[in-house]
């Protein structure tokens, strides 16, 4: 083999190499975008039958990503309130600090943190127990079992848990920036002569239509992609039960990165 030959077989080498991890990214989005078409078509296909079905595994679903979450989530909105301003409590002291107070815990807490710490508390809980569900389901054969008998899996697999992520996540966001709005006022007024009517004033000013449609769309958008992304890791489960935890490392990794493309997205929509 000459010297040319070999520069040229290195360099299809090259190439094939670095063309193989776009390639399986394109077909694992390509191949999530379908499954979330499919679950969106499915919708209008629900009759009474099983609409019961689908209501009692949405309430399964929000008890257990929205109630069993309560405490976590309580705790991380109190101390993330308490620690935002406290950090900042020194600089206010000069400037006015309730005006300013309010505009900061709207910009931080209701804008970005809120709905993006409730998402990585959802996927850290929910999401990676639904990628490892619905790979063990794989592995025993259940999805075939229903498609042999009839069962369409994705209107009684799917369709719930986006419906009850979005349930969850919109609760949970409202819960997240009530207590660190409030309870970050708590901790600021040991530190600052603050009025709690002066101080839900200027937040009710600060917080307006935009604050509450991209909060409302993050909401959803997360609720969507977490399920639907855990599923689908989940669902290509291929030969045996080693890579369970494989399929719930790339739910979590993936429904990482979806969630702070979707937000960057909706904040420049939204406030851009």
């Amino acid at each position: 083999m000459s010297t040319l030959e070999r520069c040229r077989k290195l360099w299809r080498g090259s190439l094939l190499r670095l063309g193989r991890r776009p390639r399986r990214f394109l077909g694992r989005l390509g191949s999530a975008a379908w499954l979330g078409w499919a679950c969106l078509r499915a919708l209008p296909r629900l009759d009474r039958a099983r609409l019961g079905v689908v209501r009692q595994t949405v309430r399964n679903q929000v008890r257990f990503t929205a109630l069993d979450a309560l405490p976590l989530v309580t705790l991380a909105g109190l101390l993330l309130g308490g620690v935002t301003l406290l950090q900042v409590v020194a600089q206010l002291k000069t400037f006015g600090g309730e005006e300013y107070l309010s505009r900061l815990m709207a910009l931080l807490v209701v804008r970005e943190l809120g709905p993006l710490l409730v998402a990585i508390l959802v996927v850290g809980r929910s999401g990676t127990a639904i990628a490892a569900e619905m790979a063990s389901m794989k592995l025993d054969r259940e999805v075939d079992s229903l498609y042999a008998i009839g069962v369409d899996p994705i209107t009684y697999l799917l369709v719930p848990r986006i419906l009850g992520g979005i349930t969850s996540l919109l609760a949970l966001v409202v819960l997240f920036d009530l207590v660190a709005l409030l309870g970050g006022f708590a901790l600021a007024s040991f530190q600052l002569p603050l009025s709690l009517g002066l101080y839900l004033n200027a937040l009710g000013a600060a917080i307006g239509p935009r604050e509450l449609a991209g909060t409302l769309l993050k909401s959803v958008a997360f609720g969507t992609a977490i399920p639907l992304l855990s599923a689908h890791s989940g669902l290509r489960l291929q030969r045996s039960s080693t890579e369970i935890p494989q399929a719930v490392t790339r739910a979590a990794v993936e429904s990482m990165v979806a969630i702070f493309v979707l937000g960057a997205i909706v904040s420049m929509v939204c406030y851009g």
